[in-house]
């Protein structure tokens, strides 16, 4: 059977006619008789030497020239250091025609074989590789899409952010162990530079050929990166290194503190405590997930996973995370409630001591407060937090800690949270705090969208125990019940201070049934002679009654509706400021013994100064709190 041809068109023929001509012709012409005037033409518009040893042009039916030349010297710019701009055995370059006839150059592939690179941009913009336009300061036209590196080292330098960076491609080598290298990785690349005034380096493994930007072709990749304390482990594949649009990849980020980051991060991140995290990453076109998750900063824990959804104008971050046990004083840095407190201990930090105990009698006119030179703490935060990341994205998050603690704050036992952030407003909803045996629940609002940002709490106390409250026990049993109540309060301000030095509404917690210490009746009822007999024949327990603590708050200022504790030997009533501002409290608690002793004290206690550590004195019952 005779071989038939398929037939073509005239036009087509002609086409293709003239293709396998010019093919034919490229292959047979010795392109170097243009070299000379190439080398000319270069060195006039760029007033610097520049010298090709050989010049070929290979030109293939999709319409991609090859240009390769070889011995290649550039020297380099006049501000730029002395050393040559590019010296290579070998170089090619394919390149589409229809990119340089619209002016935009693409080159697909760029290929250079034992070539030593100096690429310095000014903080002008002034480059030291454009040859035919040097003085121009716009922005770059010619893109590379993908690199092939043979014995290769590139120097780039940009110096309106501080970056100076050198890579060595070299074939990987054989193992310590004499392993020969895994095919899939025959290149390595070995890299240090500074950033910021922060020195990096490193090292990769990756595949013959890098992909820089619009391909969606991926390389494979492993090795690791350091700067400072920080290091980055990577093993997996990406697409597109300048610009990513795919990754798939195991990564492990360790270091010091967050703060460090800046090196690996295009975002500069709070100090904190050193950490460790590791998770399988995952990015595409329309989102970049988190899964797998798994790490800690300084004792605390964290798991789950993190996806970001990029397919609308603001990104969306959708986690749902576990941890077993958190530290306030590890992640306070990261969520604006003050700034790291260095590295922690081996152990758990020692925790203060709250004590629920009633003072020993003050002599009336005395100067009780041996403490008066001491700088108080501070029970509020100063630390501003950062109102403009509530604007960066929106946000859906489920948080369950196991444990969490906190200094100062013994009796936190456990936080569940699902937390939505939606234009610049966050939203705590089904908050639940586990305290003492119970439960705060309910929801906080954070309007980032107002400045001063907007703050409103509406909490419920839930059989929270008293007892539990009290980390370092008084003299006696305690034996109390639960506690129940309301908080609801508004604020405003850039700090937790500032929201509760502004804060109105109301708060009240109080307590039916239950039972307390006699002895701690006994001294909160002034009865001397009743302590004296308790301490002798021992403590026991009493009823409670009732038992309410009630303010109601103006700009930060609280103005009690109801102070009252009433058991079965003594009814007290009080009255009094607490002021959220200056966190100072000043309360009168006037003790009523159901069955006076001879020995009772008949005053009032006058409860003043510095909430976390305030003065206790016996006064007169007539004298009021200031205010």
């Amino acid at each position: 059977m005779p071989l038939r041809f398929p037939k073509f068109s005239r036009t087509t023929s002609v086409l293709l006619g003239f293709l396998a001509a010019l093919g034919i012709v490229s292959a047979l012409f010795d392109w170097n008789w243009f070299r000379h005037p190439l080398e000319r033409a270069l060195s006039e518009s760029s007033h610097r030497e520049i010298r090709i040893g050989d010049l070929q042009v290979h030109i293939g039916f999709s319409l991609e020239p090859t240009v390769l030349v070889r011995d290649v010297y550039v020297e380099n710019a006049p501000w730029a250091d002395k050393r040559a701009a590019a010296i290579a055995g070998e170089a090619s370059f394919t390149f589409s025609l229809k990119s340089v006839w619209e002016g935009r150059p693409v080159i697909s592939r760029l290929v250079l074989k034992d070539a030593v690179l100096d690429m310095e941009r000014q903080a002008d913009g002034l480059r030291n590789w454009r040859l035919r336009n040097p003085e121009d300061r716009g922005p770059g036209r010619t893109k590379v899409l993908r690199l092939e590196a043979h014995r290769t080292t590139i120097r780039f330098v940009r110096r309106d952010i501080g970056l100076d960076v050198t890579a060595v491609a070299s074939p990987a080598q054989t193992g310590a162990d004499g392993a020969e290298p895994d095919a899939s990785y025959p290149t390595r690349i070995d890299f240090r530079g500074v950033f910021a005034g922060k020195a990096f380096s490193g090292e990769f493994l990756t595949g013959e050929r890098l992909t820089f930007l619009e391909t969606r072709e991926s390389f494979l990749l492993r090795g690791h990166a350091s700067a400072a304390t920080s290091q980055l482990d990577v093993d997996g594949s990406i697409a597109d290194l300048l610009d990513p649009s795919a990754i798939d990849a195991k990564v492990r980020l360790a270091g010091h503190s967050l703060s460090q980051l800046h090196s690996f991060l295009p975002t500069t991140l709070p100090a904190s405590r050193p950490y460790e995290f590791e998770s399988r990453v995952r990015l595409t076109t329309d989102d970049i997930s988190l899964s797998e998750l798994q790490g800690k900063i300084g004792h605390s824990d964290l798991a789950g996973a993190i996806r970001f959804d990029r397919r609308k104008e603001r990104t969306m971050v959708r986690a749902v995370l576990h941890s077993d046990s958190v530290e306030l004083a590890d992640v306070g840095s990261l969520v604006g409630l003050g700034p790291a407190t260095g590295t922690p201990a081996a152990g758990r930090p020692e925790r203060e001591k709250v004590a629920l105990e009633a003072p020993e009698p003050a002599v009336e006119g005395a100067d009780p407060d041996e403490r008066k030179n001491v700088t108080p703490k501070r029970l509020f935060s100063t630390h501003a937090f950062n109102a403009e990341r509530l604007n960066a994205l929106d946000a859906h998050v489920i948080l369950d800690v196991g444990k969490l603690n906190a200094a100062g704050f013994p009796s936190l036992e456990s936080l569940r949270v699902t937390a939505d952030l939606d234009g610049g407003v966050l939203a705590l909803k089904r908050i639940d705090i586990g305290l003492a045996g119970g439960h705060i629940v309910g929801l906080i609002t954070l309007n980032g969208q107002l400045k001063p940002p907007a703050a409103h709490a509406r909490m419920e106390w839930k059989d929270v125990r008293l007892e539990k409250l009290v980390d370092r026990p008084v003299k006696g049993a305690i034996s109390a019940g639960p506690l129940n109540g309301h908080i609801d309060l508004k604020g405003r301000g850039d700090s937790v201070a500032r929201l509760f030095a502004s804060v109105s509404g109301s708060m009240n917690v109080g307590m039916e049934g239950g039972g307390i210490s006699n002895l701690l009746d006994a001294r909160l009822g002034l009865n001397r002679g009743k302590v004296l007999r308790l301490l002798i024949a021992g403590d026991g327990a009493i009823g409670i009654n009732n038992a309410i603590v009630a303010f109601d708050f103006d700009k930060g200022l609280g103005k009690s509706t109801a102070i009252l504790l009433d058991t079965d030997q003594t009814h007290t009533e009080g009255t009094g400021l607490l002021d959220l501002h200056d966190e100072t409290v000043d309360l009168l608690l006037t003790p009523h013994p159901k069955k006076p002793g001879l020995f009772s004290l008949h005053k009032t206690i006058h409860v003043h100064g510095p909430i976390l550590q305030p003065t206790f004195l016996l006064i007169a019952k007539q004298k009021q709190p200031k205010g």
